[in-house]
């Protein structure tokens, strides 16, 4: 089976305009910025859409919002492709979206939840006296040295996102994190400083991690229906009881998704879908590994290519349906019946199979929900036993990569 990973982006992926095209074509998106919107007693879609650019920047607005966009995403991504995620990971904020997304947040609590998060950690320490940078190395030991030799009274540096193979984040307070810049530029290393609040990762943060903490405690955590990779350890959650400590511990050690990517790996995952505003976890995959193809479903062009790919990694739904029906043995000898109940509808799946395969597409829900009856006529009309009809249609699913999208197909109605 083909194994696939949902990622999450966290903040500095937001934009002005995300989710504004979702919530235009899926009723389904617009209804979780709506429910954002209730939650947290604000105008969610106005924000994000018609925002301004300063505002959104804000952690404490940025974060709502990515999650917002990412868990609206998820939930058209789950109704449109109907695959079953084998894994999700999320950088920083995205794992509380992961977590949400897994079904162990309810949503208006995590709205809640990632609006005061941004709350604490942007009150813990005054813009101008962090500061976060951007290094392209691969040497960490270096790095990790710099960071050391700078780190005393004046303050500390720390490597707060291990991003991949090639770049790494370092945080902590601005003199320090400038020195720390001086000498690797002295030595020709590139860094990039990003534009954000606060120095997020590091031990400056422990005021807002153990505020977190007690905010965590005030709510009720659900079992997770999906794997869910913490950020601290690269491994899979053990249950809904490890997510106080997680998430606490999450805020002051650095975001280890070069290791999440290589247990991805590990478990043999064979693509990535990211959900959520624009592509930086699928940009920084390639600095990871080449052989883990990643999509970005916040761009059209590569919704496209990801249903391409999926439908090489499967056999085509209908020409499936058509295999399975040929391959049913049947036990009405009624020639008439046979006709009407069996040749017509199969004809009929046929033809839209070659429709489908000169407009060179995938097929439509509506059109997959046709084969299943067409499948149902022919099996009845074949006179086929009840429970190899329920064989059939789990293999059908199963050879088309479709168990997600009919998780919930009645088998009752088979006779």
């Amino acid at each position: 089976m083909t194994k696939k990973a949902i990622v999450f982006p966290g903040q500095g992926s937001q934009y002005v305009g995300m989710g504004k095209k979702l919530c235009e074509n899926f009723k389904t998106a617009s209804e979780v910025f709506d429910q954002a919107s209730e939650a947290l007693s604000l105008d969610m879609k106005k924000m994000c859409f018609e925002g301004e650019k300063s505002e959104l920047t804000l952690t404490y607005n940025a974060q709502p919002a990515i999650l917002t966009t990412s868990v609206a995403m998820f939930r058209v991504f789950m109704e449109e492709e109907g695959v079953t995620p084998d894994l999700m990971a999320g950088h920083s904020l995205g794992e509380i979206s992961a977590l949400t997304c897994a079904g162990a947040i309810n949503f208006s609590d995590a709205v809640k939840i990632v609006r005061r998060r941004g709350e604490f950690m942007q009150q813990t320490i005054a813009p101008e006296l962090g500061s976060m940078v951007a290094v392209l190395t691969r040497d960490i030991e270096k790095l990790e040295e710099v960071c050391r030799s700078v780190s005393g009274k004046e303050g500390i540096a720390s490597i707060s996102n291990f991003n991949s193979i090639t770049q790494t984040v370092i945080s902590g307070n601005r003199n320090a994190v400038d020195q720390v810049v001086t000498i690797l530029e002295k030595e020709d290393i590139k860094v990039s400083r990003l534009n954000v609040s606060a120095p997020f990762h590091c031990e400056l943060m422990q005021p807002a991690a153990e505020l977190f903490k007690e905010e965590l405690a005030k709510y009720t955590f659900n079992d997770l229906k999906y794997s869910v990779l913490s950020n601290v350890t690269a491994k899979p959650y053990g249950g809904k009881e490890d997510i106080v400590e997680n998430l606490t511990a999450q805020i002051v050690m650095p975001v280890q998704w070069v290791n999440c990517m290589i247990y991805a790996k590990m478990l043999t995952v064979q693509y990535a879908v990211e959900l959520g505003p624009g592509n930086v976890l699928k940009n920084m995959m390639k600095g990871i590994t080449s052989d883990l193809p990643t999509y970005s479903y916040d761009n059209p062009s590569e919704i496209i290519a990801l249903k391409k790919f999926i439908q090489n990694k499967y056999i085509p739904f209908l020409s499936r349906s058509l295999g399975i029906s040929a391959a049913t043995r049947n036990f009405n000898w009624d020639e008439e019946t046979y006709r009407k109940g069996v040749i017509e509808p199969y004809n009929h799946i046929n033809d839209i199979q070659q429709l489908i395969e000169r407009e060179d597409r995938v097929a439509t829900s509506e059109e997959m929900q046709l084969a299943i009856e067409m499948l149902l006529k022919m099996f009845r009309t074949k006179k086929t036993p009840r429970d190899e009809q329920i064989a059939r249609f789990k293999q059908l699913f199963n050879d088309s990569g479709t168990q997600g999208l009919f998780k919930d197909f009645d088998y009752s109605m088979i006779n």
